[in-house]
């Protein structure tokens, strides 16, 4: 088979997974967004519960594990049946990681690469002159197309950068700073990103909060 042929059968097959994915993907937005629910209440159960007693809500199935040399901030459970532990701190920040990148790529249609680019300085807003509304936008740096864009944020896309965004936040009211790694040079950064806008509230336009994380 000449190179020519293999290439348009290749793209081909890729076009045909390209028409198979989108019906599946309420199936999956509920599915993600699910799991991330129920990682959290398990979490927060857990956090609730004395270590070696039995986690609220499970069936007897997972105890909170008694474990002295663990750092603060993970929570660690053991399985009744097997004796396994798992590390729940881990397992709700995995379950929010994969709906936040699912659901944005969902909402906006952007290229992973894209995604790996946004910040909070992404977001930016925009005051129509007619009306004095203040609409949401989504800015995207160049990518395969070299050139960048604006995504206009639907109310959904609102409420899921809004959590992101507070997720980060935290308690500081900062976003803190970001290490940057290129796995070619090898060599990582570490930059202060200040806070100069951020989604308020699920649904809302935007609100300036100047602030920068200090480190």
């Amino acid at each position: 088979m000449s190179k020519a042929k293999d290439r348009k059968h290749h793209k081909a097959r890729m076009d045909q997974r390209t028409r198979e994915r989108p019906p599946l993907l309420p199936v999956l937005s509920d599915t993600v967004d699910r799991r991330r629910r129920a990682a959290a209440e398990l979490l927060a159960a857990a956090g609730h519960t004395r270590p070696g007693d039995l986690i609220p809500d499970t069936a007897g199935t997972l105890r909170r594990a008694v474990a002295p040399k663990a750092t603060g901030h993970l929570t660690w459970v053991e399985e009744t049946s097997t004796g396994r532990r798992r590390n729940l701190t881990y397992e709700e920040t995995e379950a929010f990681s994969a709906f936040a990148a699912i659901e944005v790529l969902r909402l906006t249609g952007i290229r992973n690469e894209e995604l790996l680019e946004l910040t909070h300085h992404s977001i930016t807003e925009y005051r129509l002159p007619s009306t004095g509304e203040v609409v949401p936008l989504l800015q995207v740096a160049p990518s395969k197309t070299d050139s960048e864009r604006l995504l206009l944020v639907s109310p959904e896309l609102a409420d899921v950068l809004s959590s992101i965004i507070r997720r980060l936040r935290g308690g500081s009211g900062a976003i803190p700073l970001v290490t940057s790694y290129d796995v070619h040079e090898r060599s990582g950064t570490r930059r202060c990103r200040c806070s100069s806008s951020a989604i308020s509230a699920p649904n809302t336009a935007l609100s300036p909060r100047p602030r920068c994380a200090s480190f």
